[in-house]
């Protein structure tokens, strides 16, 4: 599919841009946007086998960038997976769908603490922002952000026809530590003959310390390879917050008093979705 997209005519060719940050910046429009699929296989130290998460969605933009988006992620247990992660064989993991809207972004089907009745969404955008700078879904490194794209490119190692390939640092990306101990990300980015983004493979492992079933801290190691496409480029696009009266405020959630809030790891992420035991 990559490579249908990658080839064309000579004339074509000749006449499509040849800068896909500009190409990117002329894609900006308020009602516009692109789709995206994606895949992240996930292998933390102590779990057998790679824990995959799929994510889809749109992206909506603004008059000069990405703002919004409505993404819905669903991650997939073996047996064994679940034993050791979440106690039970018979949980399923809801999906975890997750909606930008201006500042805010709302959460559905990951909650740490107590949810009132009738609440189904938790509001963050004041106290708690929700993922890591530039994050939608699982992909890190934001090639929507012309700035970031721009970083990408300069940074490609090899570059073929409709190919950049590298590695770069979080610090070169976010212009500060990134979290959780990420210290390189290999990539390999994609565009068709309109110099537009279609496919973006990145790499690379995350380690932290997180508690074991005796709340005693040990390290863990997350190796993640994040496989996002985008597809549908100028696609009309209308992202609305859910209702009002089914939205909490993160500040205003019960959380337990035995617990923090979570790192944001892997199985930090599994297991508070995991059920709670009376």
């Amino acid at each position: 599919m990559v490579a249908a997209l990658l080839t064309g005519g000579g004339q074509a060719q000749a006449s499509a841009p040849t800068d896909p940050v500009k190409a990117l910046k002329k894609q900006f429009a308020p009602g516009r946007g692109v789709r995206v699929s994606e895949t992240n296989r996930t292998v933390v130290s102590g779990i057998k086998g790679a824990i995959p998460t799929r994510t889809t969605g749109v992206i909506g933009f603004g008059k000069s960038a990405a703002v919004d988006y409505d993404l819905i992620s669903r991650t997939t247990l073996t047996d064994e997976q679940k034993a050791d992660l979440l106690g039970s064989l018979d949980y399923e993991l809801t999906p975890l769908h997750a909606i930008k809207v201006g500042r805010y972004t709302f959460v559905k089907g990951f909650h740490w603490g107590t949810m009132p009745e009738g609440k189904h969404w938790i509001r963050f955008g004041g106290s708690a922002s929700w993922g890591d700078d530039g994050q939608r879904g699982d992909q890190h490194v934001d090639v929507l952000d012309p700035a970031i794209l721009k970083t990408v490119i300069s940074k490609a190692a090899i570059v073929k026809s409709g190919e950049y390939r590298g590695t770069l640092t979080a610090e070169e990306l976010y212009k500060e530590k990134y979290g959780h101990e990420v210290r390189k990300i290999s990539f390999r980015l994609f565009v068709n003959r309109d110099q537009l983004p279609v496919r973006l493979i990145t790499e690379y492992t995350r380690k932290a310390e997180v508690p074991d079933k005796d709340g005693k801290l040990v390290k863990e190691t997350e190796h993640n390879v994040i496989d996002t496409r985008y597809s549908d480029w100028g696609a009309k696009v209308t992202i609305s917050a859910p209702p009002a009266d089914e939205v909490i405020d993160f500040d205003d959630v019960k959380w337990p008093s035995n617990e923090e809030t979570p790192t944001g790891t892997v199985t930090d992420r599994l297991q508070d979705a995991a059920p709670t035991k009376d």
